[in-house]
């Protein structure tokens, strides 16, 4: 069976999406799994083990360059979509431009997920789509979705959602040896979610001194830190593999609400997020032991109130092995 899964964006929806695809796969072991999905994500869809082929969509240059031209990259997707003769498509984003693209493709099977807040062009589905319910978390959106195109499963336990490449690790391995580390991921794509740096920088001394572990501070923000502590280094301008290498291997992730903050839970980091204005319910990290602060504005939440979470977390977790 040829299934097209349809995300758009963002980077972090498209990892909470991963967690779908592998039960999707797992439920249908023999069928071929197409994602169409952002250019921009093409580097962390190639590490979901789910997904045997990408379709990339370069939506920044059709929004910003010539109209012409965007028509013409539409027309075209739109004949390989076509010509690809999918048996079923599911769309998980559900904006109108990918519920057209799923109608367009003549799929004999069309799913899609009705947002609460967007209007849903239902002449383009066959079957009953699954409504999105902001009191559960996102990735059970997805997941309802998959259960409902595929209800028995013919195959075994869901792979992993994500798989970080071998050199990838390597690389990590070899920056940064000896003690065990976190990661603290400084960045986040508007302001309201960004909490301040110095306060990761205080966070970090109190991780190297009580923990005994050492520190990064990661994201491009990151360059901008200022007396950093011994056993504190910046790592910026990082790679998708590489930046979840390096959560993959570090002993905890502390991140502000952004999507490379669902990377701990994707690769069993333990994790603790800073939300503002973004809505935990919905997208707090999931993994058995995590935590979340919360404060709105987000320079309210304390470096006390941060601390105490990664305690938590530090003291519910034995040591990792960091060459799993």
């Amino acid at each position: 069976m040829k299934v097209l899964a349809i995300r758009l964006g963002r980077f972090g929806d498209l990892i909470l999406l991963f967690r779908a695809l592998a039960s999707l796969k797992a439920r249908l072991p023999e069928s071929h799994l197409t994602l169409l999905t952002d250019s921009r994500w093409v580097p962390l869809a190639e590490m979901c083990p789910a997904i045997d082929e990408i379709i990339p969509v370069d939506r920044v240059e059709m929004r910003d360059g010539s109209s012409r031209r965007a028509i013409a990259r539409i027309l075209r997707l739109m004949s390989s979509l076509r010509r690809r003769r999918f048996d079923a498509v599911i769309d998980f984003h559900g904006f109108r431009e990918s519920s057209l693209l799923a109608w367009w493709s003549g799929a004999p099977q069309r799913w899609g997920l009705e947002r609460f807040d967007h209007s849903f062009l239902a002449f383009c589905f066959n079957r009953t789509p699954v409504v999105e319910d902001k009191t559960l978390h996102a990735s059970e959106s997805f997941l309802r979705l998959v259960a409902a195109f595929a209800p028995i499963s013919f195959g075994g336990s869901p792979g992993p959602a994500l798989r970080v490449p071998d050199d990838v690790l390597r690389w990590v391995d070899e920056t940064m040896t000896g003690s065990p580390f976190a990661v603290l991921f400084v960045d986040a794509p508007v302001v309201e979610r960004v909490w301040p740096l110095d306060r990761f920088v205080a966070l970090a001394a109190y991780m190297v001194q009580e923990h005994d572990c050492a520190v990064v501070l990661a994201g491009d923000k990151a360059r901008e830190a200022r007396n950093l502590p011994v056993r504190v280094r910046v790592l910026s301008g990082l790679s998708v593999p590489r930046l979840a290498a390096l959560v993959a291997r570090a002993r905890i992730l502390v991140s502000n609400d952004t999507g490379p903050m669902h990377l701990g839970p994707a690769l069993s980091t333990p994790t603790v997020a800073i939300f503002s204005v973004g809505i935990p319910t919905h997208f707090r990290p999931t993994g058995p032991v995590d935590r979340y602060v919360e404060g709105n504005p987000i320079d309210t939440v304390s470096v006390d109130e941060v601390t105490a979470a990664v305690n938590q977390v530090w003291e519910s977790t034995s040591r990792r092995d960091l060459r799993r």
